[in-house]
Parts: C-alpha cells; structure tokens; sequence
C-alpha cells in the first residue's frame, strides 16, 4: 500500500499540479469561510439566508464547472499532443456554453430571487435577506463564466499558478470590501448582507480582469484571437457535447442534490442550516489538499490518454486510489480534533455550536471514501473520458438513495441534524462499489481524440 510513496516520478508531477491548485482551491474556500464569519456576526439568520442564497450560485458555479471539466477532458488530450489550435477551438466553445448558462443564472437571480429564496426556506426574515443577496451577486455570474473557462484552459496545459493568483488577489479585495461594507468602515455605511454580495461581485470581476489580462498581454500559449477561438464548427459541438453532457448534467443533478438537502435541513429549522453551511465552509477548508490532487491527477490521466500512454494513466489511477484514502485519515483525525476550537470563530449559539461540532466529526469519519469516491469520478474516470458512467453512479445514488432519505428522515422521521446528516452519508458507501469495479476493469480509459479530425 505504501509504495505510492516510492513512484518518486509520479509524487513529483502530482505535486506540481496540486500544489497550486489546492492553494487556490484554499483561497476560494477561505472566501467562503471569511464572508461566513462576517456575516456571521450579524447574527443566525444571516448565516442562514447567505447560504441558503448561495446554494443557487453554487448551481450556477457547478454547472459552469461541468461546461468547464467536459472543455478541459478535450484539452488537457489535446495538450498531451501540443495540440493548440484545437486547444483554442475549445476554450472558445467553453466560453460561448458557459456565457449562455450565466445569462441564465444571473436573469434568474435578478428578475426572481424572491421566488427562489421561497424554495429554499420557510423562514421570512431568512427569505428577505437572502432576496437582498441574490440580486447583487447574481451579477457575479457572467464574471465568473469568463474566469473559469480561461482557468480551465490553463489548468489542462499545466498552468496552474495563474488561475493561484487570480483567486489570491479576489480572495483578498473581497475580505477588504467585505470589511468595509458589511460593517460601514471609512465613513461608509453599514450594508450587512448586501454588503457582502456587493464586496463579492467586486472581487469576483477584479478576477476575470486578471486572468483574462494575462493571458493576452502575456502572449500565453492559449492566447487565442476572435477569429481562432470562435473557428468551431458543428462537428466540434457535436463531439463535445457527446463527452462534455454528462459530465453537464453530473455537476447539475449533483449540485441540485446538494440544494435538495439544504431543503432539508430547512425542515428541521434555521439553526440545522447554520450548522450545515458553517460545517461544510469549515471542511471545504480543511479538505482542500485532497481536492487539488482530484483535479491534478484529471490534468495527468488526459494528458497520459492523449500522449497514447494509457499504462502510465493506469499506474496513476492506481496510485492515487490508494493515496487520497491515506491522506483523508490524516485530515479526517486533524478536523476531528480541532472542531470545537475553530468553531469558537463563530456567533452562535450553544445548540448550533455542540450540533455543528458533531456534523464536522461525522465527517471526518466518512472522509476516507468520499475523498476516494470524489478522485475517481473528478479526477480519474472524468480525465479518462468515462464521463456517462461517473454521471450515471451520481445521479442514481444521490437522486434514487441519499435525497429520499433526506426527506424522510427530516420530515417524516424528525431525526435530528446529526442523524439525517449519516443517512445522507451512507450513499458513499453505495458508491464505492461501482468506482472500484470500474477502476478494476479498466473500461474507464476512452481516448476522445484518438482519429478525431477538427479542421
């Protein structure tokens, strides 16, 4: 088991990829956390209504993801042949999808956020400030589609410091206007909630400015002109949309299921909303590391495929299924912990703080597999191009296991937070069976470029 630790090669390449994108990954989560903690000062209902708001940009931002992970499975293929002309044909299909789903997203959550805000909670005060929320940061939607379609790209030609310090510099200028707006520094007024979705759509378009400044003042390899990104044609939607749907619909089915849960919680009452939101910003933290080396090995498997090197994709595979479970334990035991010490962060009350004490510990506990379950539909099998079976196990063990018993144990049940927290956990222990006899079989390696011709 612990000879991973001696394929020097790979250690090597895997940490170069993940590094950067983990310290990214960490950035954007620590956003989360901080515009959590200042929220949180506001009081429960705060906590609540932001993310309860959030969920629908979380939506949003998955189903950009799906467009963005079905572009970088074709280019990060590509580059295993230093393909660039391809490369720039797809970033520019990337960008036009991705444009189309925050046209749709930011409509929504500026023509009818009270409408959606009415979905996700019962709770009046809660629908109010969350309606406030939607209809500033909804803006943020076509800022990010530009952003992440331009990070793809970099991502799967091994470049992955820049889209590091794009989020370095948004995670920074949102923390400072979040500051200042949220709490009415330097003679500006107090803004609370609409403050922090003021400071974020800020920071999110200082962002695409960066990244999209870069890239062209640089003459960066993927600096593509009008004409060369938008030189797709029907035969180029055709096969991308043949390998980019279901991984579209996996982050969207996925993201939904998420959004179901929330629904759930709801039920059982505002403070079982807290709980879940401060826990999951508080693990995405903590579980950055084992998110990078999801998207890390996705960038290695492509490029193994695309190179004609498919032993050396499933060396890979192999490797990092036995190393993310080895390193989930040491993070699971680190939040497990330290729960009740970061927790002090927070203004909330005694029953949020002992109840989201013993969400963190739960999932500590189920660490290990989801970690394992998360790098082979992410990372493995998505960067091997088997994106109709990762979908598939998704969509059926969230949607056919884990979102019922949600329901029935919050509503019809009347389980505590805790409790329907492990039911909905338990579906990875349903999961785990089919990524291990698809990583087994080897049916996962599909080269979606190999005599694909793109004129």
């Amino acid at each position: 088991m612990f000879s991973v630790f001696k394929d020097k090669q790979f250690i090597k390449k895997l940490w170069i990829l993940a590094l950067p994108i983990t310290i990214q990954s960490f950035i954007t989560s620590s956003l989360n956390l901080i515009d959590n903690l200042m929220v949180g000062r506001l009081g429960e209902e705060a906590i609540a209504a932001v993310g309860l708001a959030n969920q629908y940009i979380f939506i949003f931002n998955l189903c950009i993801t799906g467009v963005n992970a079905g572009a970088s499975v074709f280019m990060a293929q590509f580059w295993g042949k230093k393909d660039l002309p391809n490369i720039k044909k797809i970033l520019g299909l990337d960008i036009v999808v991705g444009l189309a789903v925050a046209l749709l997203f930011g409509f929504g959550a500026i023509v009818t956020p009270e409408a959606i805000m009415s979905i996700l909670s019962k709770d009046q005060n809660v629908i109010a400030l969350g309606t406030s929320y939607l209809l500033v940061v909804g803006i943020s939607c076509l800022f990010s589609s530009f952003t992440q379609a331009y990070s793809s790209a970099l991502r799967s030609t091994e470049q992955v410091k820049v889209p590091m310090y794009a989020s370095l510099i948004g995670v920074g200028t949102n923390a400072f206007l979040n500051w200042i707006l949220i709490f009415g520094m330097f003679g500006m007024p107090s803004l609370g909630v609409v403050g922090a979705a003021i400071a974020t759509t800020i920071a999110r378009l200082i962002e695409m400015i960066y990244i999209v400044s870069y890239v062209y003042i640089s003459k960066n390899k993927i600096a593509g002109k009008l004409k060369d990104l938008l030189s797709f044609d029907k035969h180029l939607v055709k096969i991308y949309f043949k390998t980019s749907w279901p991984v579209i619909v996996n982050e969207i089915v996925w993201s939904v299921g998420i959004t179901a849960y929330s629904v759930a919680y709801a039920q059982i009452g505002t403070n079982a909303v807290a709980t879940m939101q401060i826990a999951t910003t508080l693990n995405n933290v903590f579980t950055v590391l084992l998110v990078g080396m999801a998207i890390a090995t996705s960038i290695m498997v492509g490029n193994y495929i695309g190179a004609g090197q498919e032993d050396e994709a499933r060396s890979c595979a192999k490797n990092i299924g036995i190393l993310t479970p080895i390193m989930s334990i040491v993070v699971g035991a680190v939040i497990f912990i330290t729960a009740p010490i970061v927790l002090k962060l927070f203004n909330v009350t005694p029953e949020t703080y002992s109840d989201t004490i013993d969400i963190l510990r739960i999932m500590a506990l189920f660490l290990p597999i989801r970690t394992f379950n998360m790098v082979m539909i992410v990372g493995v099998f998505r960067g091997g191009g088997d994106t109709t079976y990762s979908m598939l196990v998704q969509a059926g063990t969230v949607w056919l296991y884990s979102v019922p018993l949600a329901f029935i144990g919050a509503v019809v049940w009347q389980l505590p937070i805790q409790l329907v927290y492990i039911l909905i956990c338990s579906e990875e222990c349903i999961k785990i069976w089919f990524e291990l006899r698809r990583l087994k079989n080897g049916k996962w390696i599909k080269n979606i470029i190999h005599d694909t011709t793109l004129s």
